[in-house]
């Protein structure tokens, strides 16, 4: 099978089955909310596009990667591995359209994203007589865009290590709860910023890099989203698909 027909597959896989629909449903509706709280909470000073651009790209960090484990799930959780598979005998190659198709719909996510700030900006602007500035730095537009990729390919990578979507959810939002953990430590305090990615991905948020924070951010993503790729692909060519 070509792999611009298996990619187009895999994208719409992503709104056939009816988890991956719910998701991106979800996401639109709590961004849309995120714009009606930010514009009656906030003050009439602070509406602007970075304010709005902000409340629409932080529903879609927390709730793509979800997206990331559905996509690596679904052969299992859906039973379609069987047809998968046997129309595309190369798993590899399965794995690969599954990484372009995430983050083909993250990056359209945050296109979609500044295209609703930049609509309630202008509103704001119109209609609340809001400064409607356009102070959006897009070194950070850049690290967000590159923030939401990497958590995508991680619950993309969790959801083909473990095979179980729960598992795989949980092991997401859990594991950086407990990585700042390592900080109580004092044999691990000096190496946590290489193994715990929250550090250098609030600094990659903000749009503010050093070097280091560039080695940290290398380092501590592939422990937790090249690493799990890897072994779960590599558990994927051997695992028996029922």
């Amino acid at each position: 099978m070509p792999f611009g027909r298996l990619l187009h597959v895999e994208l719409r896989k992503l709104v056939d089955t009816r988890s991956g629909r719910w998701l991106l449903i979800a996401m639109g509706l709590v961004t849309a909310a995120a714009i009606g709280f930010t514009w009656s909470l906030s003050e009439r000073e602070s509406l602007t596009f970075s304010t709005f651009a902000e409340a629409t790209t932080t529903p879609q960090m927390i709730l793509l990667p979800i997206l990331g484990v559905l996509t690596a799930t679904s052969e299992f959780s859906q039973r379609t591995g069987l047809v998968t598979f046997a129309q595309e005998p190369r798993r590899l190659r399965v794995v690969l359209a599954k990484m372009a198709a995430v983050c083909i719909v993250g990056v359209l996510a945050i296109a979609l994203g500044l295209a609703l700030a930049a609509a309630a900006n202008v509103l704001a602007g119109t209609f609340q007589d809001a400064p409607a500035s356009w102070d959006l730095r897009w070194p950070a537009v850049g690290g967000v865009l590159l923030a939401e990729l990497i958590g995508v390919l991680s619950g993309l990578g969790l959801g083909l290590l473990l095979a179980n979507p729960g598992f795989a959810i949980a092991a997401y939002f859990l594991i950086p709860m407990l990585l700042p953990l390592m900080a109580l430590v004092s044999w691990l305090k000096d190496a946590a910023p290489w193994i715990d990615p929250n550090p250098s991905s609030r600094q990659l948020l903000s749009g503010h890099m050093t070097a280091t924070d560039w080695g940290h951010l290398a380092t501590s993503n592939a422990i937790w989203t090249l690493l799990p790729l890897v072994l779960g692909s590599w558990l994927l060519l051997r695992r028996e698909i029922k």
